[in-house]
């Protein structure tokens, strides 16, 4: 039961990690959309790339995760 648990625990902070995940990327294209300065553009650029690849490693880490589970 405690093992259950603690996997259950382990699975919802997973999913929370991901969706924390796709949030940074959806603010990061928000901030991109909202500037015009070249700095700030290019900044942004690198922001919004970095959260997307984040976003896309989480997700990959989670389903590999799982297909080994099953």
């Amino acid at each position: 039961m405690l093992l259950g648990l603690r996997e259950k625990k382990r699975e919802q902070g997973k999913t929370e990690d991901i969706r924390r995940a796709m949030e940074q990327w959806q603010e990061a294209e928000r901030y991109f959309k909202s500037v015009s300065d070249t700095d700030l553009v290019d900044y942004a650029v690198f922001e919004m790339e970095a959260a997307r690849r984040k976003y896309m490693l989480l997700l990959k880490r989670y389903a590999e995760e799982r297909k080994y589970r099953e």
